[in-house]
């Protein structure tokens, strides 16, 4: 082999070689979305004079008008949450519950999507399920979201919802879409 086609061959060797060895990084995936973070995070919501709920030990309060005994309560549902791709970047996501009382006899259930942001939660979307609507359990597959719930029938007063429901969900921009 004459000297110039081994020095293009070896030429040719490091343009294809040294970037796949050296020069590539493995991507390291971010930590995991914890249950604790998720009952510590901040949430977006219609509900606080602020629209931001930020939970201490799964708890949001405040007080309705400065001074009144009336308390804006926003919890997280016990043990009403999922983990799971949302958004098909490969990384587990979060599916919260909340529950939020105004001080009267409603208490507004809620789905939230939470996105891994490099391991902090970021809540990315909600969805309203109705009024005393009663949670049976929340899971991720395949990128949807789905919630085995009782809600309201057409005929039930609003103390005590008889119907059973699944919903399924899919987050779609910063929006989650009922399939």
């Amino acid at each position: 082999m004459s000297r110039l086609k081994i020095r293009v061959f070896a030429l040719l060797l490091l343009v294809l070689v040294v970037p796949l060895t050296c020069c590539q990084k493995a991507a390291t995936p971010p930590p995991p979305l914890t249950v604790e973070a998720l009952r510590n995070a901040e949430y977006k919501s219609e509900w606080p004079r602020e629209g931001v709920a930020k939970l201490k030990d799964g708890q949001y309060e405040e007080e309705i008008v400065p001074g009144s005994a009336s308390k804006l309560v926003i919890v997280v549902y016990p043990n009403m949450h999922a983990f799971g791709d949302l958004n098909g970047d490969g990384v587990d996501d979060a599916a919260v519950i909340l529950a939020t009382s105004g001080g009267g006899s409603g208490t507004f259930i809620s789905l939230e999507a939470v996105i891994n942001d490099q391991g902090a939660p970021k809540h990315f979307a909600s969805r309203s399920l109705g009024d005393r609507a009663q949670i049976n359990s929340v899971v991720i597959e395949g990128g949807e979201i789905t919630v085995d719930m009782v809600t309201h029938g057409p005929d039930d007063p609003m103390c005590c919802p008889s119907l059973q429901a699944t919903k399924t969900f899919t987050l779609q921009g910063d929006t989650l879409i009922e399939k």
